[in-house]
């Protein structure tokens, strides 16, 4: 066998640090994008499956890398594996659109 197909077999989930980055991105987009109850209604309808939409997430990689970059989905389904990332995820979307509400940008 060789040694590559077997690099990410048993990997460690990646460090908290870039999931923070990665939710701060992905709250920020959507907040700016004015769609923050679609994002956290969806969030919060998946939570209990988190483990299963991150799988799912991975099955639709080839079909997403279209308008997603690879590498960024992979950190996308390592962090929604745990549910703890899903509810820092609801409460930073949360906390953006407030932001956005408070301060609305000039047109």
């Amino acid at each position: 066998m060789d040694k590559d197909f077997w690099a990410n077999a048993f990997a460690m989930p990646r460090s908290e640090r870039r999931h923070d980055e990665l939710i701060a991105k992905i709250a920020q987009g959507i907040a700016r994008r004015r769609l923050a109850f679609p994002a956290i209604l969806a969030l919060e309808s998946v939570k209990p499956l988190n483990y299963l939409a991150s799988q799912a997430l991975i099955v639709l990689t080839p079909a997403l890398g279209m308008f997603i970059e690879y590498a960024t989905l992979d950190d996308i389904c390592d962090m929604l594996q745990e549910r703890k990332n899903v509810e820092r995820l609801i409460a930073a979307i949360d906390m953006e659109n407030k932001k956005l509400t408070a301060n609305p940008p000039s047109p």
